[in-house]
């Protein structure tokens, strides 16, 4: 299954900790949208995705919007944090439990 990690410029220690804590849930790999894009908020969430994490500090209100009704559709959860990897842990392991 796969993650969608919204926002962010360094993706790579956000991926790397998202599939070490994600695991659990069946997670193995991500996909990145970097929000820069004006076509981004008409993106799909792909299918397979089973948790979105939005940076919410580097992401348009447009595409906060977008992404959130698209995964209520499709019942995805939906972490928002700064962009913090300590911030995004907590929430992580919250949503575990």
């Amino acid at each position: 299954m796969t993650a969608l990690i919204v926002g962010a410029d360094r993706v790579e220690p956000i991926r790397q900790e998202i599939v070490r804590l994600a695991s659990g849930i069946g997670i193995s790999r991500t996909e990145h949208w970097s929000g820069r894009k004006n076509g981004d908020v008409k993106r799909c969430i792909p299918g397979g995705t089973r948790l979105v994490v939005v940076m919410c500090d580097r992401v348009s209100h447009p595409l906060l919007s977008s992404v959130r009704k698209q995964a209520d559709k499709l019942r995805v959860p939906v972490i928002f944090c700064r962009h913090s990897i300590i911030d995004m842990r907590d929430k992580l392991s919250r949503l575990q439990n």
